[in-house]
């Protein structure tokens, strides 16, 4: 009896709460909270989503905020910033995670925009399940190529055609508590669309840059993250 009450007891603790759903909004590099080019730990602007968690390695890594047209394709906000990465030199890495407030519920969406240049080292996302913090999607740039990697379906290569305005537009839907779909559209001098789908509850991101050449085309830049879609499960 108390080995069945501790097998339901971890099921309650590691299982995601399906039905309670992510609060739509969106965060904004405007926001007053990120004052100058201040982005670090801990900050929580724009709704829908819980503080950030920057981790660096090395001692030419980090976070900020500025001008995404400085060394790749605008996709600025209207007061002309977006957020950047980098990690210049081998043994330097930075990752920005940002958790949902809840998982998203069915019907829910979650969308990002992201800009590279040059494809040295690594950069890109993975998308997070719910209840272990696995990666059940990961798009990377390096080795001259553009891949998905670990989702479900569609994994693989969306293309290496190399161009220096490769602007990303990535939405992941829920359909259901066992997965959803992600859609990859790329745009800036190369066009093209891939879809597939991912396993489990999507319940945040994490944005990372490692080991990539020192010149400032290597950074990557991000915008225009936000939760949308309507609640269409019955809630209990």
């Amino acid at each position: 009896m108390k080995t069945t009450n501790l097998i339901l007891n971890l099921a309650f603790v590691l299982l995601p709460a399906f039905g309670q759903a992510a609060t739509p909004g969106a965060d904004s590099p405007d926001s007053p909270e990120y004052q100058g080019e201040k982005w670090e730990s801990g900050q929580n602007a724009g709704k829908g989503f819980m503080g950030w968690n920057i981790v660096t390695v090395g001692t030419d890594a980090g976070a900020n905020i500025g001008d995404s047209s400085q060394a790749a394709m605008a996709i600025n906000t209207p007061g002309g910033k977006a957020f950047r990465l980098f990690a210049r030199g081998k043994g330097n890495s930075v990752e920005a995670y940002r958790t949902l407030d809840m998982p998203l519920e069915m019907g829910q969406s979650l969308e990002v925009q992201i800009s590279v240049n040059f494809r040295s080292g690594n950069k890109g996302l993975d998308l997070r399940r719910a209840g272990d913090n696995q990666t059940i999607f990961n798009l990377n740039i390096g080795a001259e190529d553009y891949k998905v990697n670990l989702a479900a379906t569609g994994n693989g290569s969306l293309g290496s055609e190399y161009s220096n305005k490769s602007v990303f537009t990535i939405v992941f839907t829920q359909k259901d508590p066992s997965g959803g779909t992600w859609k990859v559209s790329r745009s800036g001098g190369v066009t093209s669309v891939h879809e597939g789908s991912y396993e489990g509850v999507a319940a945040g991101l994490k944005f990372y840059v490692m080991d990539t050449d020192p010149s400032p085309e290597n950074e990557l830049w991000f915008n225009h993250l936000k939760i949308s879609g309507s609640i269409t499960s019955a809630k209990p």
